[in-house]
């Protein structure tokens, strides 16, 4: 690239229609859409006025509609629209207890936000991209670090007069899940991304922090669950989404789902080079896994594999060094066939399996470049 087209490349401004018509495509790729054959006539009738063109009376009546709903008591209520868009509330977890507590069982809650990328595209429109790269890093420190961690967020509601919090997609779902909700429908009416959730249990009690270091909850030895210990490279209560995630995503080569929006682009990085696994040395201290062996698998994820493989798995702890980087296999079949002749060695040599296995992984690694996706 010349100078030229560089500079001419960095004083320009994005066109915000088309980046909204692009983002209406790409963030809605692995999205349900709504099925309206049992959907209750409320709720056909207000997506229905949602998709209108904007003006008083449309905005008068979702307004109403959301006023009416939340006045009807808990456990009685069928389609529930949120009073405002989520990146306007503060205190959100709790705000989406209230509505669970207010719907019936498989009730509908009906609810908009900005995203992330939404709201990049308004900076990017409005400022030459040099000084936009300047005000976006300023207003991701300010609405999406600032407004979130403990030490400084209650700074941030003190200098702010109208909550303007933004959330990546990916945690606006994860919250969903978390406080009791499954996702059937995501879509952006206008410019704002719509949400359809359905009422699916009570929400959980789990504590949730932002912070780099995170718990995952994982299978090991005898079926147990423990904490797995890693640096976060996902967006925030992402977690909570990988059934979702699986329903509407396929397995990619080395099992691992394809296009996965949960990872951020720093996580990319510290996955590529292993830093995010580097905690689980806590772990091993711990006695909770050793250096070689299987990797630690969720709940979803261990319910993949057959049977047989399942109680082969929890014979023995689970490892930071899988034989996956031995046999490289390309299929969840291949993968539990790599699996199993592992653990079949072990249980008959331990210590000399793993020893084996030990320097097979360093040399496809460290020689032979081999990597997962």
């Amino acid at each position: 690239m010349g100078i030229r087209s560089f500079i001419s490349k960095m004083i320009a401004r994005d066109n915000y229609d088309e980046v909204m018509e692009y983002l209406a495509v790409t963030e809605t790729q692995h999205a349900p859409r709504f099925e309206f054959d049992d959907a209750p006539e409320q709720l056909r009738e207000m997506i229905a006025v949602a998709e209108t063109p904007r003006c008083p009376e449309r905005s008068k009546w979702l307004n109403d509609f959301a006023e009416k709903s939340w006045a009807l008591p808990d456990g009685e209520v069928e389609v529930l629209l949120s009073k405002d868009h989520l990146n306007a509330i503060r205190y959100l977890n709790r705000y989406l207890r209230e509505a669970n507590a207010k719907l019936k069982q498989d009730g509908y809650f009906v609810c908009s936000f900005d995203t992330s990328q939404k709201r990049r595209a308004q900076i990017f429109s409005k400022f030459p991209k040099i000084i936009a790269y300047f005000f976006y890093s300023i207003d991701f420190l300010w609405h999406r670090v600032c407004s979130k961690l403990r030490l400084t967020r209650w700074f941030y509601y003190l200098c702010t007069k109208k909550v303007r919090k933004v959330f990546p997609r990916p945690e606006i779902l994860g919250r969903l899940y978390f406080c009791g909700f499954e996702v059937v429908s995501e879509q952006y009416i206008h410019d704002r991304y719509c949400v359809i959730a359905q009422k699916k249990r009570q929400p959980s009690t789990e504590p949730h922090s932002y912070g780099l270091l995170i718990r995952l909850r994982r299978i090991g030895k005898d079926g147990k669950m423990f904490n797995v210990f890693k640096f976060r490279t996902m967006y925030a209560y992402s977690e909570y989404l990988q059934t979702y995630i699986y329903e509407n995503n396929d397995l990619d080569v080395g099992g691992k789902f394809s296009d996965d929006y949960r990872i951020t682009e720093w996580g990319h990085f510290l996955r590529k080079t292993w830093i995010d696994e580097l905690p689980m040395f806590i772990n091993i201290i711990k006695g909770q896994m050793k250096l070689v062996g299987v990797r630690p698998l969720s709940q979803q994820y261990y319910g993949l594999y057959s049977e047989e493989l399942q109680q082969l798995r929890i014979k023995v702890k689970p490892g930071l060094l899988p034989p996956y980087y031995v046999d490289m296999p390309e299929t969840l079949d291949e993968i539990q066939e790599s699996e199993k002749r592992y653990l079949e060695a072990y249980l008959e040599h331990p210590f000399r399996t793993d020893w084996k296995y030990f320097w097979m992984i360093v040399d496809n690694i460290v020689f032979k470049g081999k990597r997962s996706k």
